[in-house]
């Protein structure tokens, strides 16, 4: 069977739509299934080029994209490379009502030739393509350009007592591999005792990272919220992003801005409060809500330096995963 045709690299149509690539690939598990691929300013197209039951053609929303790679496969001998895109689309719960973000994994192999090193840059320039579409689907705020923005850095402050002890477990188990896919570079704190956070947070280099991610209960983040709040340079501190994913026994923060808590909407397909994160975190929402709007916190709370200090906007990321779609 001759070899797929290669991918166009300049905008052409197909069924009525502008395409930023086309490509005949196959399937990464079962070589004798192929598909023809389409990649335009919203949406990969994916049709199943090979006589099989079921539907012939997928649609994914490149907004629900958070991620993609190229890659080699695990045999040596193969010629042929691979590009993955990571989604989340809304679907329906497992046996419940409502709707929430499930992960769906596409994966294709390029074998246009022999050359393995050829396959590869073909894999690749697709998975940048894919991210940059993506990328530029996000809605952006007010004056913000239309450039591809890069992923932020975030530091992630885990309470591994939180939520009877299961937060560093979430984190491994889902949120790490959510921010795998989407090429968020992270560093990772795991508080040792009471006050770590709010230690590490008031002498860190905060130029360092885009975002700070709790995971925890509400403790923890008041503990961040007081070491931004007790900086010498706290006007310019508590404007740092930051983002809650739920982790501990009440989570009454979270609750109240509709944060899903794993133990009371579990999804089959990972942790549920982590998505909506990974958009933002990869260029999503930049240091907005995920619903779209930048938050100003001016609670009152004891341990703030005084009420004056309240004033000044403290932006919140959290996930959109109970959002509306």
């Amino acid at each position: 069977r001759a070899p797929p045709a290669p991918s166009l690299s300049f905008p052409t149509s197909r069924n009525g739509l502008v395409c930023a690539l086309y490509g005949e690939f196959t399937d990464a598990l079962n070589h004798r299934v192929r598909y023809s691929v389409s990649l335009t300013e919203s949406a990969l197209s994916v049709r199943r080029s090979s006589p099989s039951p079921g539907r012939t053609q997928v649609v994914f929303n490149l907004t629900d994209c958070v991620g993609c790679r190229a890659h080699r496969g695990p045999d040596g001998a193969d010629v042929g490379a691979y590009f993955t895109a990571y989604f989340y689309p809304f679907r329906r719960r497992w046996m419940s009502a409502g709707v929430a973000r499930q992960r769906v994994e596409q994966c294709f192999r390029v074998a246009l030739v022999q050359d393995p090193l050829a396959n590869l840059q073909e894999a690749e320039r697709w998975a940048r393509a894919i991210r940059d579409a993506s990328a530029l689907q996000a809605p952006r705020r007010h004056g913000e350009d239309d450039s591809v923005r890069r992923p932020c850095r975030v530091m992630i402050l885990v309470n591994p007592q939180s939520g009877r002890g299961q937060a560093l477990q979430l984190f491994t188990g889902h949120v790490q591999g959510m921010l795998t896919e989407a090429a968020v570079p992270y560093t990772l704190v795991i508080t040792e005792h009471q006050n770590h956070a709010r230690e590490v947070v008031k002498k860190a280099d905060l130029s360092q990272w885009d975002a700070l991610v709790i995971m925890s209960g509400d403790g923890l983040l008041f503990e961040v919220i007081n070491g931004l709040m007790e900086r010498e340079d706290w006007q310019e501190a508590i404007q740092t992003p930051l983002g809650i994913l739920p982790g501990g026994s009440g989570n009454a923060l979270a609750a109240s801005r509709e944060v899903p808590s794993c133990r009371r909407n579990p999804i089959p397909n990972g942790y549920p409060g982590a998505s909506g994160l990974t958009q933002s975190l990869s260029g999503k929402v930049g240091i907005s809500t995920c619903k779209g709007a930048t938050e100003a916190s001016k609670r009152g709370s004891k341990g703030y330096p005084s009420s004056g200090h309240t004033s000044t906007p403290l932006s919140v990321l959290l996930p959109s995963l109970l959002a509306h779609p």
